[in-house]
């Protein structure tokens, strides 16, 4: 939690000792481990052995780096130091205003000069410190003076810095419990007008389980009402995830989130909300409730835990806020929580539920996360001292239909269509796409900027493979536009999916070659053939090669005035392991048929069922349909069988599957074989260069460190000289592996990567 514990006193007064008596140490920056981090003891002038002072601005930097760090995490921390100056003082004065932080100092300047000086002498010889420094050090505790914001105690009193839980049973005779609300103020209005009159009784506790704003449509209403009740004496808010946004616009930060930017900041600024409210409102937020009420003691979160420490002034607000593990391990810490606490013992949280599970988890653990924002339910828990728990849902009726852009954030569904025309135009005037003339066609596809800083966005992710015909506003060839990985982005994480995934799914065997396009070009009355980004490289001359021998003229010609009838573009997967091998190995060169895709402004292209009719009647190979999934536990079950690391699709090693829901949203999902053959290329590639890796720390498991050193024998051997990237591909790499000495003794493992 949000607690900053400093020690004042001179060296030798026990600060240290008393710390490690007192189990503090894992929370504890100390300047004189800094100072031998960055330097050995050393010897002065008389031939004492002694802890260098010379890098102490250093020392200082890294003391406050850390401590930035560990604060915006809301770490309990402690710091060993004299803390002499009030100087000193008021730099951690500034970092506690910034993060939240209560702040306290153990004040042991009561100990007697002598005893100070008697206890240095009995410390090891290289961090005794010369009496003349204690003396300097005991004149500014005299004068320099603790400020105000902080709270002195005394060694003895350290308990009473630590968070205890409280008992409410006399207090209140109901608590109600209000999870997510994302700007929802009509079903949040509604259920205290159904089941609290309106008002807020003195007997019954409120308690918030955060995020309040971000995503709905009533922003202003909902922080309006919110701010109005949060001074109230039987009202508890606790900090959610999204509540950063609205200290960020408090204290004139941009926030992170487009969804803020654009929707919730402008809700509240027409409002006339001004920023002074939304610092305060976020001052007044808690990190957790812990209370016993009637024979059962409870812990609300915004985010879940995954056990009950016996302190939790230990535990990180960013667990609080964000919950513990990945965003999909609300289940297994739930699990965990039941396992671990007494059966009198409950949480209730908010924040994640991918599963979509009900309010109750089991049989002591709650989730108040109920997609609110997307047309489903407010969430309330009552409780009363008897134990009896009533879970409340409230339909939200008034919420905007949202889609997701790449970056995660919330957009509302456009229904406009542009036309080829002012597609050009718009691609043109954004200095993220490029544009490559070839001779009547254009290319136009996203920058390196783009893909390296994900800067993704309604244009950036069409301009993949996209050919128009400038002069007549006219697409003569296209493919997807850009989908990606699961996790890859915001919204293909598993909670986003949870939420728009529309049963039922498709999966496809993802083929492990690259992008090729085939179309119409009425200039040559010929076919247009293309890898992504043009039709004069390599790939699109592979492409060619491959389709003539797999086709004959005859069927040739056929596709031709298909694509040129149809206005559409045969999308293939080229795999050619004689020119461009990858990470899985095949045994001959051919295409397979992805999709075939319209030639229109927005995506769209032929249903499954007919994709396999025209292969059929040109006798091309089509993509595989893997399995139906029908529900979303179903593909949670799926999702972990081949994320295994010996899962094999057929009895074959594969890259992944494409995932195609109901509404035509695609995603991708790479396997463990593929992700962890993919990564030692890049590793085996550079040691072919330089002879090594610098970041040796991605090699954790050990057929990837015996691969390594495999590898770096081959470059220090020098036969491949210069050349080895050009002469070893990873699957002739990873075959010459498996049957040297080191590799043998991985007979028949392939993948032993936890990542």
């Amino acid at each position: 939690m949000r607690v900053l514990l400093l020690f004042r006193g001179a060296p030798g007064v026990g600060k240290s000792t008393f710390i490690k008596e007192h189990g503090l140490e894992q929370y504890t920056l100390s300047s004189d481990n800094m100072r031998l981090i960055i330097s050995s003891p050393t010897f002065d002038a008389e031939g004492n052995e002694v802890i260098s002072m010379a890098n102490d601005k250093k020392v200082w930097q890294m003391m406050f780096d850390a401590l930035d760090t560990r604060m915006q995490r809301g770490e309990f921390t402690v710091i060993d130091a004299t803390n002499s100056k009030t100087s000193e003082l008021n730099r951690y004065k500034e970092l506690c205003d910034k993060y939240r932080y209560r702040a306290y100092v153990v004040d042991m300047t009561d100990v007697p000069i002598e005893v100070c000086k008697e206890r240095n002498r009995q410390r090891p010889s290289y961090k005794v410190v010369p009496d003349s420094a204690i003396e300097k050090m005991y004149s500014r505790f005299e004068t320099q003076k603790i400020p105000g914001a902080f709270k002195v105690i005394k060694p003895e009193e350290i308990d009473s810095i630590y968070g205890k839980k409280v008992d409410l049973t006399s207090k209140y005779k109901k608590i109600h419990v209000i999870g997510d609300i994302h700007g929802c103020y009509t079903a949040l209005r509604k259920y205290f007008d159904t089941y609290c009159n309106g008002g807020f009784p003195a007997d019954e506790l409120f308690i918030f389980t955060g995020d309040y704003l971000d995503r709905g449509i009533e922003n202003a209403d909902t922080f309006r009402f919110l701010n109005s009740i949060a001074p109230l004496p039987n009202v508890n808010m606790l900090e959610g995830n999204h509540e950063i946004h609205i200290q960020d616009w408090g204290y004139e930060v941009t926030s992170k989130s487009t969804e803020f930017e654009l929707h919730t900041r402008t809700d509240l600024e027409r409002a006339g909300i001004s920023r002074t409210e939304a610092r305060q409102f976020y001052r007044r937020l808690w990190q957790c409730a812990h209370f016993a009420f009637g024979d059962n003691e409870y812990i609300i979160t915004h985010g879940g835990l995954s056990c009950l420490p016996e302190n939790l002034t230990f535990v990180p607000t960013a667990l609080m806020v964000r919950g513990v593990g990945n965003y999909k391990d609300m289940l297994k810490a739930n699990e965990s929580f039941l396992n671990k606490t007494p059966d009198n013992v409950y949480q209730i949280h908010g924040h994640r539920n991918v599963e979509m599970v009900p309010v109750q988890v089991n049989k002591r653990c709650f989730n108040l996360e109920g997609q609110i924002e997307f047309g489903g339910c407010l969430r309330v828990l009552q409780i009363t001292p008897d134990g009896n728990h009533i879970p409340i849902e409230i339909k939200n009726e008034v919420f905007r239909e949202l889609t997701v852009t790449p970056d995660g954030e919330a957009a509302e569904v456009s229904t406009e269509q542009k036309t080829v025309a002012e597609l050009i135009m718009s691609l043109r005037n954004n200095r993220l796409i490029r544009e490559k003339t070839f001779g009547n066609f254009s290319s136009f596809n996203f920058s390196e900027e783009v893909f390296r800083d994900k800067k993704w966005n309604e244009q950036t992710v069409r301009a993949r493979g996209l050919f128009i015909d400038v002069a007549k506003a006219k697409i003569v060839g296209r493919s997807y536009d850009k989908f990606f990985n699961i996790g890859e982005v915001a919204t293909t994480k598993l909670d986003w999916l949870g939420r728009k995934l529309q049963f039922p799914v498709s999966l496809y065997r993802k083929e492990n070659g690259y992008l090729g396009i085939v179309s119409y070009d009425e200039y040559k009355d010929d076919l247009f053939v293309s890898s992504k980004s043009t039709p004069e490289g390599d790939h699109a001359k592979w492409l060619r090669e491959i389709l003539e021998e797999s086709c004959s003229k005859e069927v040739l010609n056929s596709i031709k005035n298909y694509t040129k009838d149809n206005s559409v573009s045969f999308i293939f997967e080229a795999i050619d392991p004689v020119n461009d091998p990858h990470i899985i190995e095949y045994d001959k060169r051919k295409v397979v048929l992805l999709d075939i895709i319209k030639n229109d402004v927005e995506f769209s292209k032929l249903p499954y069922d007919e994709l396999c009719d025209v292969a059929k009647e040109f006798g091309l190979e089509v993509k595989d349909k893997a399995v139906q999934l029908d529900s979303w536990q179903e593909f949670m079950e799926f999702y972990d069988k081949c994320h295994e690391n010996d899962y094999k699709y057929k009895g074959e090693y594969i890259e992944g599957f494409v995932l195609e829901d109901s509404s035509g949203f695609m995603t991708k999902m790479k396997l463990q074989y593929y992700n962890f053959w993919k990564m030692l290329r890049g590793v085996a590639f550079t040691t072919l260069r330089r002879g090594y890796i610098s970041k040796t720390s991605m090699l954790t498991s050990p057929i990837s460190n015996y691969f390594y050193g495999f590898v770096k024998a081959l470059k220090e051997s020098g036969e491949f000289g210069q050349k080895g990237t050009d002469l070893l591909d990873i699957i002739t790499l990873r075959k010459m592996f498996y049957d040297s000495e080191e590799g043998k003794r991985f007979a028949g493992c392939y993948c032993d990567w936890d990542n």
